[in-house]
């Protein structure tokens, strides 16, 4: 897991691995004031997607990861909290969907939150387990996000 601020992003040119720096400049490029929420192709990179959903407690969500793509996601409005675990620690799969490359698992006790405000985005490789959507300091509350799918075999 990898997570930043994109106002650092050209501290981060050659730290990260150079089609997720790309991605991450277009994503921060993109004009998400003038963009409906939807799919788009963000060229070179992959699918991305704008959602603009509500935030709930931590313990409403599950934990998920995927096995075809890694998740950058970008927090364009609000505030979010997202559970991380690496995969090893999670206490197993619980319910897999294939063909959305989705994939449900038991939680662990040392879950590590990242606490995400506008600009600020992480890296969720298949590794990587996350808790996405926990409501924040302020509570339950909408937000607006970009989550581009990058396939793995693009690294």
């Amino acid at each position: 897991m990898i997570a930043g601020d994109t106002a650092c992003l050209e501290n981060y040119r050659t730290q990260l691995p150079a089609l997720i720096y790309e991605c991450l400049e277009k994503v921060r490029a993109f004009d998400f004031a003038h963009a409906e929420d939807g799919a788009y192709t963000i060229e070179g990179c992959g699918r991305m997607s704008i959602e603009s959903p509500e935030t709930e407690p931590a313990v409403m969500r599950r934990v998920e990861g995927h096995k075809k793509y890694i998740d950058v996601v970008y927090l364009v409005e609000g505030e979010e909290w997202i559970g991380y675990i690496p995969k090893n620690a999670a206490r197993g799969e619980k319910e897999a969907d294939p063909d959305r490359d989705l994939y449900f698992f038991e939680g662990a006790d040392d879950e590590t939150h990242l606490y995400l405000r506008p600009g600020r985005f992480a890296v969720f490789f298949p590794e990587d387990l996350h808790r996405p959507l926990c409501a924040g300091p302020a509570g339950v509350r909408r937000i607006r996000k970009a989550v581009v799918k990058v396939p793995v075999r693009a690294l």
